[in-house]
């Protein structure tokens, strides 16, 4: 098998060969090892030049190096297929995921390649997880709340007014799934690879601005998770489900007044034209998964899946500051193309606040009733966002 070059590779391998059970062995000696106090023991009178010593342990890395890499097995060349609903010029397509796999490519030596496959071409959007745990693709990305009850537990992370970044989210995420068993359970269909957000989400409107809970009574809003649509009932205005790929076309036909979304949505969907208003209201994150088919990920080899993992871990982040990134850069733009943006007053941001306390509330205790430890997780998720 041909034998990639570089650091950052062996740095992969090594940090991946890390993670599966079977240890690789080596010829290690306890000769080779100086004693923890050598600094303190008087040299003997004949010794080994130091150009040898350094060429010895040169010798010796290279070889734990070329052991480890030898002993890596990725089994034979294998295409996995990612679809998901998003437009090929989503930037997280084009500066996550393509990156990612392209690296696992790297990292197994060619033997995994990932074809990916935008715009709903393996499955329309509803359908994107239910697809990859039948093996109509074998793997997926898209939004948790497109599936609407498949996550019980992850809608943790829709609750309004909780987060400030998508950076913050992903690390309070990350560290929710780790913890509690009760969060990893809704990932029992499928291979679980990568876990992030989108920037704080706001309000957007085509025709009339919003700045008081009273304008929104009687709209037709657009809501991309339980948590604001069950805000947005709160409010008085009717909540219209549909994923971004149909945003444009409902606004501008008056399908819908506006939405909740994120504002790097105006780019990836091309909604300037058909967005007047922007509130800022940070009221939400969305959280995005992307997992494999159980089958497939029990086909590859140990090597294989812990290369795909760590690195599909690694890209979670990585996704996170994409999107966080682009909450600057499409702002600017957004307020070039005559978009106005607006913000609620403190007292009436405490009131949005004081409604959306009633959902986190809601949400708890139906929790709680299902044998979800939600309070202890949702006191636990402020705690993360507080460090």
């Amino acid at each position: 098998m041909k034998r990639a070059t570089g650091v950052r590779r062996v740095a992969l391998l090594l940090s991946a060969f890390a993670l599966i059970a079977a240890a690789c062995g080596s010829d290690e000696t306890a000769t080779t090892e100086a004693p923890e106090d050598a600094t303190t023991t008087e040299a003997p009178a004949t010794t080994e030049a130091p150009a040898t010593t350094e060429a010895a342990e040169t010798t010796e890395a290279a070889e734990t190096t070329e052991a480890t890499e030898a002993a890596m097995d990725f089994g034979e060349p294998v295409t996995l297929t990612l679809g998901h609903p998003f437009p090929e010029q989503h930037p997280i397509h084009q500066n996550a995921w393509l990156p990612w796999a392209e690296e696992v490519n790297a990292a197994t030596d060619g033997a995994v390649t990932i074809e990916i496959v935008p715009g709903g071409g393996l499955a329309a959007l509803p359908a994107t997880y239910d697809n990859t745990v039948i093996g109509g693709q074998d793997m997926g990305w898209a939004l948790h709340g497109y599936h609407a009850g498949v996550f019980p537990v992850t809608e943790i992370m829709d609750l309004p007014f909780q987060f400030t970044s998508a950076e913050q989210a992903t690390e309070t995420m990350w560290a929710l799934y780790d913890e509690f068993p009760a969060l990893q359970s809704d990932y029992t269909d499928v291979k679980l690879l990568g876990l992030w957000t989108h920037e704080v989400g706001d309000l957007f409107f085509n025709s009339e601005p919003v700045t008081t809970l009273e304008q929104l009574d009687g709209l037709n809003l657009r809501f991309s998770n339980g948590a604001i649509s069950r805000f947005f009932e709160l409010a008085g205005a009717s909540p219209v489900g549909m994923g971004a790929p149909e945003l444009f076309d409902a606004l501008s036909t008056g399908v819908i007044d506006g939405m909740a979304t994120a504002t790097s949505a105006l780019q990836s969907f091309g909604l300037y034209p058909v967005t007047a208003y922007i509130t800022r209201c940070d009221c939400f994150v969305g959280s995005q998964y992307l997992v494999m088919n159980l089958d497939t990920w029990n086909s590859l080899t140990p090597d294989a899946q812990a290369v795909m993992e760590t690195l599909a871990r690694q890209y979670s982040m990585t996704a996170a500051e994409v999107y966080d990134g682009l909450y600057v850069a499409i702002t600017e733009r957004a307020l070039e193309e005559g978009v106005e943006e607006l913000f609620l007053t403190d007292d009436e941001r405490a009131r949005w606040h004081e409604l959306g306390d009633q959902v986190i509330a809601e949400w708890i205790a139906e929790r709680e009733e299902q044998g979800v430890p939600a309070q202890e997780m949702f006191d636990r998720l402020q705690e993360l966002n507080a460090g």
